[in-house]
């Protein structure tokens, strides 16, 4: 890997810790618009993403664990136990033009969800839709790093404030993506070039969650997941062409 891609790994991990500082969300998405042009594979690439995450979502967790709601958490995190070990092995598997397809129309999917139909709709905070919103969040983070939209979904459903919505959404990704990178371990996807690149990623993210912090009561987010929708739009109908 040339020096300019180890520069746009740092990069696109510091705009992803910043978008997941930011809005809660948001680090697998914005790191799949990119990272998949500069890795050798899809599969590397959401390996990477994931690993991203463990660490933000771990070190976030750590640091508002006084405001997470387990009971809203614990559905979806028995959901992702199932659902997750399952789609890692499809993403082993899969083809890497179909993978590209897929995601391609994943991101399509999240990105006109997110900019037409996501004030539209809301979800009971129930047991059940927490089944529901943890396997769906397990499969997309298993295959693709970005399982988040669904848990966002009903955790803003089952919480009353930012904070808590915040903290608890954190939980659940430390829990989901520590899990799911060790079952690319344990799958055989996980090599030593990945765990150089990610290293490489992380001190991008942790750079961009220190931005985050400091902008979060000045920046205007409803702009920024705007652009970033688009941007996951266009990149998903690039992929899919």
């Amino acid at each position: 890997m040339e020096i300019l891609n180890y520069i746009f790994l740092v990069l696109i991990g510091a705009g992803a810790g910043f978008v997941q500082r930011v809005s809660g969300f948001g680090l697998g998405i914005f790191a799949m618009i990119f990272l998949p042009h500069i890795m050798s594979s899809h599969t590397d690439a959401a390996t990477i993403s994931s690993i991203f995450a463990c660490v933000t979502a771990t070190y976030n967790a750590i640091c508002y664990r006084k405001d997470v709601e387990i009971k809203i958490a614990l559905p979806m995190m028995c959901a992702a136990l199932i659902s997750i070990p399952i789609a890692v092995h499809f993403a082993a598997v899969i083809p890497g033009d179909i993978f590209k397809i897929l995601l391609g129309v994943v991101l399509v999917a999240l990105g006109i969800y997110f900019i037409f139909l996501n004030k539209n709709i809301k979800i009971a905070p129930t047991f059940t839709n927490g089944i529901i919103a943890g396997t769906l969040g397990g499969v997309l983070g298993g295959l693709f790093s970005t399982g988040g939209p669904p848990a966002v979904l009903y955790v803003s459903s089952a919480t009353e404030k930012n904070i808590t919505y915040f903290a608890t959404i954190q939980f659940y990704f430390c829990f989901t993506n520590i899990y799911a990178t060790t079952m690319r371990a344990i799958n055989g996807i996980i090599h030593f070039d990945i765990i150089i690149y990610a290293l490489i990623g992380i001190t991008g993210c942790m750079l961009g969650d220190f931005a985050g912090r400091l902008v979060f009561n000045r920046l205007d987010s409803k702009k920024l997941k705007l652009i970033i929708y688009i941007g996951m739009l266009v990149s998903g109908i690039i992929m899919i062409v």
